[in-house]
């Protein structure tokens, strides 16, 4: 079965975002280009909130950047309650019900399904049990404000670390899986 991971930079204090949405605080190197490279060769599917579909529409169709072939070639699937339409290539709007189409998706033969960002629509997936891993980039840096990477989570989620990753840059990547799939 196919998993479903959640993808976030973060910074030390745990703000996805500044306050004004900037992200200019993210730290790349070589290492995370690597990982980048890799972690796209190992989905077929991204998933996205509205919000960072938006964002990543307005970026990558025209970007030079290494990685922005396979952001614009696979295919996107988009949550949205308010748009009416999604124009970037390979994207398609899902409207209906959320555990319905991502557990036919994780039924689907393929590789995994990856979501980037998309905090809001992230703890709708916490909420449903839908998160198969989480993976955080903890960035060596502190905003003191701005927008929390956990949103509206309304319940206690007890996570297992399953592997760590320390980047040249000294981002550290944390991925956990939820406690209650324990293999």
């Amino acid at each position: 079965m196919r998993k479903v991971f959640w993808q976030m930079m973060v910074t030390l204090d745990g703000f996805m975002e500044g306050p004004n949405r900037e992200l200019d605080w993210h730290v790349t190197d070589e290492d995370f280009n690597r990982y980048v490279a890799d972690m796209l060769n190992s989905i077929d599917v991204i998933l996205l909130g509205r919000v960072t579909y938006q964002l990543f529409a307005d970026y990558w169709p025209s970007s030079s950047d290494a990685e922005a072939h396979a952001m614009n070639e696979l295919p996107k699937i988009v949550f949205s309650r308010t748009l009416e339409k999604v124009e970037w290539k390979n994207s398609r709007l899902a409207k209906g019900n959320v555990a319905e189409e991502v557990s036919k998706l994780k039924q689907q033969p393929g590789k995994d399904l990856a979501m980037f960002g998309s905090a809001d629509l992230a703890s709708t997936f916490m909420r449903l049990g839908l998160i198969d891993e989480y993976r955080i980039f903890v960035n060596p840096v502190v905003l003191g404000r701005g927008n929390p990477m956990f949103k509206n989570v309304e319940d206690r989620a007890r996570l297992r670390l399953s592997k760590t990753q320390t980047l040249s840059s000294g981002v550290v990547i944390l991925n956990y899986e939820p406690r209650d799939r324990r293999a």
